[in-house]
């Protein structure tokens, strides 16, 4: 009886286990086929973002992608292809019909040939063999069709900033015509046809159409967000009276701006004077003639000469404070971990009947202001606090009834906007225009930001949650200098002393084993 139980526990144990392992397998081989996962990822970076889905679901006409990518390749760029042919499953799944995709093989000669004819570049790939190191031309890249247009994207190298390489094309090849962006010349400002900013105006200029505006003439009719960036000389009363004239007529004004010029040779600081004072004065703006320093600042390399010797040290230079409190509730920062903002100046407003004024960007609460000319690094921080302490604000938007504070008498029916019929406006002010100067914009975070706000000013948020899932920053919180100390000497000497414990726990625990196996040997 006891062997007949003890054979049929057997067969069922095993037909349990095979009946098990059979399922699992076919829950895996269904899961390739059938697209369905969960994301408990930081800001859901592995699952496409609801503008993604919400221009997906709008699509008038089929999107097929085409996908060109090397079966075969070595880590990381094989797994690479399977991140894309995930992410491409939920484009596919959100276009509700609307979007197929195709993985070409490109080793086929005809689809290789298609694919370099339609831009997409083969790269040399250095691959390991079991007997061979080779160099092997390989292509990774997509094509995105849409009613008969073709955008391409030459080369899948980055995963974290996939989904908006992707999202971005497909929204160049849905919309009807690129929103424009007015920069306004004339003052020293940073404006299309400038040498020194192509290549930021490039990037611009692949999602948005940024044109030169001068003040002396008639906004164009076009022109659907108007930016001031990094001014330098002053505005004529005329063009001030144009620029009220666009705020009440309901549009969006953007303003970088800078209160002082900065030598970086010398360090030395002069200030700037533009006429936009009074102008910002009287909507209850104040962009203060100081510079915030901060504890959570850049590093940068300084060289010193010591005789006949030259010494490069990299410090913490305060000038240039690393931003992380955002409010997370604004669609231009809520995605962005931190950005650098080099000698930003703090933003004060005081109130105004009709307009309220949210800050975007904060310094942190180790922050003050500074009037020094002086701003050489190697400063201790110590003595650049004073009694103007911070958080301060580094960027906002100001909106509501610009008319009712400063009212104009402006009337030129060309620019759109009559002063008998003001509409609410809004003013978006950073307190720096160096952040997206090219030496600070080749930072991810940094260029997020700007077309972040360029995108908001033309209500168009499509991409600003999207832009931002590749740019992590995550400063590590200051520690005092006894605390420091304490976790130094910790990992010096807590860690050998703990692994030496350990080693005696399990000596000690394995004699006591050993004696008790012999005692329980001596009673048998």
């Amino acid at each position: 009886m006891k062997a007949a139980s003890r054979r049929r526990a057997l067969v069922f144990s095993w037909t349990g286990g095979a009946a098990f392992l059979a399922a699992l397998a076919a829950a895996n081989f269904l899961a390739y086929f059938i697209f369905l996962r969960a994301d408990f990822s930081a800001n859901r970076a592995y699952s496409i973002s609801p503008g993604t889905k919400n221009l997906l679901r709008g699509l008038q006409d089929t999107l097929t992608v085409k996908v060109y990518y090397t079966p075969g390749l070595p880590p990381p760029y094989g797994l690479n292809r399977q991140y894309l042919r995930d992410i491409l499953a939920e484009y596919k799944s959100a276009g509700r019909g609307r979007v197929k995709v195709e993985f070409q093989n490109p080793d086929d000669p005809k689809r290789r040939r298609e694919a370099m004819e339609a831009g997409i570049a083969p790269l040399q790939l250095s691959v390991m063999g079991r007997d061979k190191f080779e160099i092997k031309e390989s292509l990774m890249g997509l094509i995105c069709l849409y009613k008969g247009k073709a955008e391409v994207l030459p080369v899948v190298s980055d995963t974290a900033n996939l989904e908006y390489d992707i999202t971005r094309r497909v929204k160049k090849l849905a919309a009807q015509k690129s929103m424009t962006v007015g920069f306004v010349s004339g003052h020293g400002e940073a404006a299309p046809g400038n040498e020194a900013y192509a290549p930021i105006f490039q990037q611009i200029n692949e999602q948005l159409s940024a044109q030169t505006v001068s003040l002396e003439r008639p906004v164009p009719a076009g022109v659907e967000a108007l930016w001031i960036w990094a001014p330098t000389a002053k505005f004529k009363p005329a063009e001030l009276e144009r620029l009220k004239a666009w705020i009440n007529s309901g549009r969006s004004l953007g303003l970088l701006l800078d209160r002082r010029e900065v030598d970086y040779r010398s360090f030395f600081a002069r200030p700037i004077v533009t006429g936009l004072e009074p102008l910002l004065s009287q909507w209850g703006l104040d962009v203060q003639d100081k510079f915030v320093v901060d504890a959570q600042a850049e590093k940068i390399q300084v060289e010193s000469a010591y005789g006949f010797f030259r010494a490069i040290s990299v410090v913490d230079y305060p000038y240039i404070p690393v931003a992380t409190n955002m409010d997370r509730n604004h669609a231009a920062v809520r995605s962005l971990d931190a950005v650098s903002l080099p000698f930003a100046h703090p933003i004060r407003f005081e109130t105004r009947p009709g307009l309220a004024y949210a800050s975007l960007i904060d310094s942190s609460q180790a922050s003050w202001s500074r009037g020094d000319s002086s701003v050489r690094p190697g400063v201790p921080l110590e003595q650049l606090a004073g009694k103007d302490k911070g958080p301060f604000s580094l960027a906002g938007v100001l909106s509501g009834d610009f008319f009712r504070v400063a009212p104009t008498t402006w009337t030129a029916a060309e620019d759109s906007a009559p002063a008998t019929a003001p509409k609410p406006g809004r003013v978006i002010v950073v307190g720096t225009s160096r952040f997206a100067q090219p030496n600070f914009a080749g930072k991810q975070a940094n260029l997020a930001l700007l077309m972040n706000l360029l995108e908001w000013s033309l209500q168009d948020e499509t991409l600003l949650s999207i832009r931002s899932k590749g740019v992590t920053f995550r400063p590590l919180r200051p520690l005092p200098g006894a605390a420091v100390l304490l976790v130094k000497y910790a990992l010096i000497f807590c860690l050998p002393l703990g692994l030496v414990a350990a080693g005696l726990w399990l000596r000690l625990r394995h004699q006591a084993a050993r004696r008790e196996l012999a005692r329980t040997f001596d009673e048998s």
